[in-house]
């Protein structure tokens, strides 16, 4: 492994040639074929494969690692743009914004302040965004855990979101789709094919909007509007 100090950049203790003075607070890691790990952990520096290149511009650094497997490790709370053409993404640890784009292959996160995924076909996981999630895949299952406000969208793959602490948007073409929230927010969830599951806390009292020519809500009398339309499936949304 290739080792570089934050802010300033060395490899095996001798510069590398370029050092800064600026914290670099962005990491950009560029993948053709080769699986990405990011590992964010308790450190003042950042490591990466001695098979990759790097280039510094002011507060980013970007690393290119071709087909080869990359494992990479960054201080806690960095933010990462991870670009793929095919190959696995695991992000382990708590990073800053997350952007990942990739073609082919699975991606999971641990936990970010932020989340914005765009796939052509893979499953997607994340266990925790404390900010925005924003998923997007033709197709591949969509798993979240918490996050706050939720985009989620799958043409063919179920959508599951355990919790959000904000507004839902979740659509899929063909797919289930199960959605939570922690408090009195928004829902808007729909489907062609599948069932819908909406669970609210115990108190909550939803306008249900299930077609598109359903009254507006008096909203001196309902918490939030659940839209929830699916041609060919059931639909439930319950408060618990």
């Amino acid at each position: 492994m290739g080792h570089f100090r934050w802010p300033r950049l060395r490899r095996s203790g001798t510069v590398a040639g370029v050092e800064t003075d600026v914290a670099m607070t962005t990491v950009r890691i560029a993948s053709t074929s080769g699986a990405v790990r990011v590992i964010a952990e308790d450190r003042a520096d950042v490591d990466v494969p001695d098979s990759s290149t790097f280039s510094v511009d002011e507060s980013v650094m970007t690393v290119s690692a071709g087909s080869r497997r990359a494992l990479v490790r960054v201080p806690i709370g960095t933010d990462l743009v991870v670009g793929t053409t095919s190959g696995r993404v695991e992000v382990s640890g708590p990073v800053g914004s997350l952007a990942v784009t990739t073609m082919s292959g699975r991606v999971s996160v641990e936990a970010a302040r932020s989340v914005d995924i765009r796939s052509t076909s893979g499953r997607i996981e994340v266990g925790s965004a404390t900010g925005s999630c924003r998923v997007s895949t033709r197709s591949g299952r969509v798993v979240v855990g918490s996050c706050g406000e939720a985009h989620l969208t799958s043409a063919s793959g179920r959508i599951s979101l355990e919790v959000a602490d904000g507004p839902v948007h979740a659509h899929c073409v063909s797919g289930r789709i199960d959605v939570a929230v922690s408090s009195a927010q928004d829902v808007e969830a729909e489907t062609v094919s599948g069932r819908i599951s909406v669970r609210l806390p115990a108190g909550v009292r939803p306008w249900i909007v299930a077609r598109r020519d359903d009254a507006q809500p008096e909203s001196d009398r309902y918490d939030c509007v659940v839209t929830a339309r699916s041609v060919n499936g059931r639909i439930d949304v319950v408060s618990a």
